[in-house]
Parts: structure tokens; C-alpha cells; sequence
């Protein structure tokens, strides 16, 4: 039989005519799926989940067990409505303790859209996020068969001070729980439930050493549920206190990370008050088609330096529509003899394309071994993630390259700069290593190659 769980102490509650989750007697939890791309998100990471042979039996106990998605009778009395089925985590327990930590202190997700990751950031102001990088959603805790369970208004707890956490945290694990300051928590469980091989702190620990291991998920806003029994503790029955990580709906596969909606523009640059990996997306009731072209490729750069050469990189920063797309562009311009010098990107391959001109490219594996080659108008080169590489003007005019990288943020790392001091010396002697072309055993300099190939 399903019926609204007493247990629950954060999160959509049911009740009211509102949805919200349900339980059975056969240890089942009953989620709703949003309605939006979080429910299908959320199904995603638990289906993908419960399959991944990567994850380790002794870490995929911190997770609900997942029964699948059933059709089941909305709580609200709308009808037929799909669930996740999950473990009860409480199920079997007598007088359940449960503490519900929002983890994190930034609470969305990098594809939010602006309206709702300023929703979230005054959120994580208003709380002990910011400070402690996490907040305490809601709790519940039974004092003794006189007083009964304590359950203190969840607004109240979520927000709560640095060091109103921290009473929350003493009242979790004591026997005399209150909302009358003039009663001192006694914390006569602290040692049964925090502390010990197999306790809560203990179990963090574990967690947090795969969290800073694994590449598989890009976890945000998810909770963490601490759950004791008191009564069985006090009869010597301690199943031990128990962690689980709940709410999965912005989780993000780290194999490919996929959009979560169509676009994303870049939100319009203002005073840094956050910091994330990547940028907010614009309002999407503002996106326009402008924001899906740019003209900051048409004209050549400046060449009238030292390397005579120019190149302009366009990110997601200057050009809104790459925003979450996971590319960047760029022009190359080289005068007659101009090289674009040593250098890596550490976060993208490139795709070399040769638009005008004759140009020498070539990159060094990690070998040492280089691999070069004389592009002709319309060849493409590719550089590979992460390896050194150059190019220089081999023809007799002005050369002009468009690359694309695979990335919105390359990012540049300048061998004569970050090594050398930009040593003139070494970059003569550099450029005049480069001026050569290997046929068969001979190496020949620009004007010998030349020479034999005419045409070029």
C-alpha cells in the first residue's frame, strides 16, 4: 500500500494536493518525475549508474538502489505518473534520525540558465553554504518515548548561520534535542554516530576519496542523507549510523557532458560575483540569432612584430553561441616569413586549415619525434590535444589559416614564455630549425625545397 512518507525532511513533500514522493512496506521509495529535463536526467544517471562496472561495490553503497521507473497513482490525484523506485533508506528503522546536507558551495549546474542560477546564488548566500560548503536542508530526531520526535521547521534550519550548522549538527546526535536555546545539547551519541571506524565521519571520508578520484560524473546539488537509529542503539541493536547521496536530477556524464537544451549563450559579461567552469547562459527568453554569428574573423591581424605574425582566438567569452558547445575558432595571419612560435593547448586539438598562402606546420609528440608538413590553399593539419607545435610562412606571400579547437576554452601555453623568457637566441635557432623539409635522407632548407618543387 502507498502512502505519504513521515520521514521525509527536505525536498517536494506531498500533501495538500501537491506531488511528492510515497513509500511502500516492501522498502520502496517512490520519487515523481520533474516534469522538465531534470527528470529525464535524473533517470539517465540512475539507469547509467546502476550498469557501470567502473563504479566499486565498497562506493556504490553511498547510492539508493534503483529498481527502476514504475507508473503509479500521483500523489496530488492527478493520475498515472512516472516514478523513480528506490531504495527506503530508512525502511526497517524504528525511530529514524535523518539529516539532509545540500553538498556544495554552488548549487547549479554550468547549463543553467541565468534566472535560475541567480535563484540558486541567492540561495547559497542566504545560507551556510558560501562559508562551509554545505547546508543543512532539514532534520529530524527522536529524543526518548516522553519527547517524542523532534522536527524543527526546515526554513528555519536551511537558513541557519555557520554556527547555527553547527548546533544543528550537536542536536543530531544528542538526546535532549530543543528548540529552547537555554537547553545545551548533551551530544551523548557523537562518538556511537560520527565517530568510530564505520561511523558517519568515516563513511565521508571514503566518499570524498572516490569524489577526488573519478572522472565519470560531474555531480551538482546533490544531497547527502545521514540516517541513525537511536532506539537501537540504546537496546544495543546498532544497525550503525548509514550515508546515502540523494538527488541526481543535474548530474552530468564526464565522458561527454552533453547539453542539457539547445542553446546556451554566453549570459552578457557584467561584475564577477561567481565563478564557475565555463560561463551562464543568457536568459533564453533573450537569445536572438545574433548571438550565433560573429565577424571578428573577416579582417587580418597585425603582423608587424617581431614573429610577423597574428592570431585572434574566439571563445565562448567573445562569441555567445559556443557557449557549452565545446569549440573555439581562430585566424592565423603570417607575413612573408612570420611564424606562430612553440606552443600547446592544454584543453583542445586543432584543426589546421590552410586558407590562403604556403605554409610549413608541424607539431613534437611526447617522444621527441616531430612530425611537420608543407600545407598547400585548402589542405588541413591537425594538431593534437596537448602536444607542442608551430607553423611559419613557406611561400612567397601572405599565408592565412582558420583553426578550430574542440574546446570553448583552448587555452594558450607559450614555450618561449613559460620556459625560455622569450630568449631571442633560442627562437632564431629554433626558426632555423623548422626552415627544413626531410625527402627521403637529405634535408633541404626553404629556398632547396623550393627549388624542387616549383609549383610551390
Amino acid at each position: 500500500m502507498l502512502k505519504v512518507p513521515d520521514h521525509q525532511v527536505a525536498g517536494h513533500q506531498a500533501g495538500g494536493g501537491k506531488l511528492g514522493p510515497l513509500v511502500d512496506d516492501s522498502g520502496h521509495f517512490y520519487k515523481p518525475l520533474q516534469s522538465d529535463e531534470r527528470g529525464s536526467q535524473e533517470v539517465a544517471f540512475y539507469t547509467a549508474f546502476s550498469t557501470d562496472t567502473r563504479i566499486p561495490d565498497h562506493f556504490r553503497k553511498f547510492f539508493p538502489v534503483f529498481h527502476g521507473t514504475k507508473l503509479l497513482e500521483a500523489s496530488d490525484g492527478s493520475g498515472l505518473y512516472p516514478h523513480l523506485a528506490l531504495e527506503d533508506i530508512v525502511s526497517g528503522r524504528t525511530h529514524p534520525c535523518i539529516l539532509d546536507a545540500k553538498i556544495g558551495a554552488r548549487t547549479w549546474y554550468p547549463q543553467a540558465a541565468e534566472d535560475y542560477l541567480q535563484k540558486c546564488l541567492k540561495k547559497d548566500r542566504e545560507t551556510a553554504c558560501l562559508d562551509l560548503g554545505f547546508r543543512i536542508s532539514g532534520l529530524q530526531v527522536y529524543g526518548n518515548k516522553l519527547t517524542g520526535l523532534w522536527k524543527p521547521d526546515r526554513h528555519v534550519i536551511q537558513s541557519g548561520s555557520v554556527d547555527n550548522s553547527k548546533l544543528a549538527l550537536r542536536k543530531f546526535v544528542s538526546s535532549n534535542p530543543s528548540t529552547d536555546s537555554d537547553i545545551k545539547p548533551d551530544c551523548s551519541f557523537t562518538s556511537t554516530v560520527y565517530g568510530g571506524p564505520d561511523g558517519i565521519l568515516a563513511q565521508l571520508l571514503v566518499l570524498k576519496s572516490w569524489f577526488e578520484e573519478q572522472t565519470f560524473y560531474h555531480f551538482y546539488s546533490c544531497s547527502v542523507l545521514m540516517v541513525y537509529d537511536k532506539e537501537s542503539i540504546l537496546q544495543g541493536k546498532n544497525r550503525g549510523a548509514q550515508i546515502k547521496l540523494v538527488d541526481f536530477a543535474h548530474v552530468i556524464d564526464g565522458r561527454d557532458s552533453d547539453n542539457l537544451q539547445d542553446t546556451c549563450p554566453t549570459s552578457p559579461p557584467g561584475k564577477q560575483t561567481i565563478f564557475i567552469n565555463g560561463f551562464p547562459c543568457k536568459n533564453p527568453n533573450s537569445i536572438a540569432a545574433p548571438d550565433f554569428k560573429t565577424s571578428k574573423l573577416t579582417e587580418p591581424g597585425n603582423t608587424d612584430n617581431f614573429f610577423g605574425s597574428s592570431v585572434t582566438l574566439v571563445t565562448a567569452a567573445d562569441f555567445p553561441g559556443l557557449n557549452t558547445l565545446g569549440l573555439s575558432i581562430a585566424r592565423t595571419d603570417l607575413r612573408i616569413d612570420g611564424m606562430v612560435s612553440l606552443h600547446s593547448h592544454p584543453r583542445a586539438s586543432e584543426l589546421f586549415f590552410v586558407s590562403k598562402g604556403i605554409v610549413l606546420a608541424g607539431f613534437i609528440d611526447t617522444k621527441n619525434q616531430p612530425f611537420q608538413q608543407v600545407l598547400a590553399e585548402g589542405d588541413v593539419f591537425v594538431f593534437p590535444k596537448g602536444l607542442l607545435h608551430f607553423s611559419l610562412n613557406f611561400g612567397y606571400d601572405f599565408a592565412t589559416v582558420f583553426s578550430v579547437f574542440n574546446s570553448q576554452n583552448p587555452g594558450v601555453v607559450e614555450i618561449s614564455g613559460a620556459i625560455f623568457q622569450s630568449d631571442l637566441d633560442m627562437i632564431d635557432s629554433m626558426t632555423k630549425g623548422f626552415l627544413t623539409h626531410h625527402i627521403g635522407n637529405l634535408t633541404l632548407n626553404k629556398q632547396q625545397f623550393r627549388k624542387l618543387n616549383p609549383i610551390i
